[in-house]
């Protein structure tokens, strides 16, 4: 790797130290990278105001530049969350929507995932555990007594998709 390459490749972590400390600095750095601001905020898309939020107060994902390309980074872990019903089918917990903090819903019809925060991205079990606390109010002593973890089906895959 030689120097210009991990200097663009700051995270949001790294590079909030001397960037966006308003929204205004943030919004005028992605529409220099070619990130038209206007589209935020339309439809079921975030705001402005909730990407920055995400990206620099939550630390939720962070916005590297690959290829002369910005590029929004979010570590996750999407859960198989499965379980036979009385018919011994079986079924798996989805999320169909969420709620956006405009009331609207935002259809998402995908396995039930964590959003790692940039410190956690390395400690993705305790995360998972900690979001069933938080989300499903189970106590990791329980989920460690009801839940099996097939480590055998861990898999690391990495997803890219336009938000255009």
């Amino acid at each position: 790797h030689n120097v210009t390459e991990l200097v663009m490749r700051l995270t949001s972590t790294e590079a909030d130290a001397f960037r966006w400390k308003s929204l205004n600095e943030f919004a005028d750095f992605l529409s220099q990278h070619g990130v038209n601001t206007a589209l935020f905020g339309k439809g079921s898309s975030k705001t402005l105001a909730e990407f920055y939020e995400a990206v620099v107060t939550d630390k939720k994902s962070s916005l590297e530049i690959i290829d002369g390309t910005l590029e929004r980074v979010v570590n996750l872990v999407r859960i198989s969350l499965r379980m036979r019903d009385k018919e011994n089918k079986l079924r798996e917990l989805r999320i169909a929507s969420e709620g956006t903090q405009t009331g609207q819903v935002r259809k998402r019809d995908q396995k039930f995932a964590v959003v790692l925060k940039n410190l956690e991205k390395d400690e993705w079990q305790q995360a998972v555990e900690k979001c069933f606390v938080e989300k499903l109010h189970l106590p990791v002593p329980l989920q460690k007594t009801v839940f099996i973890s097939d480590q055998e089906c861990y898999t690391f895959q990495e997803d890219r998709s336009s938000s255009a």
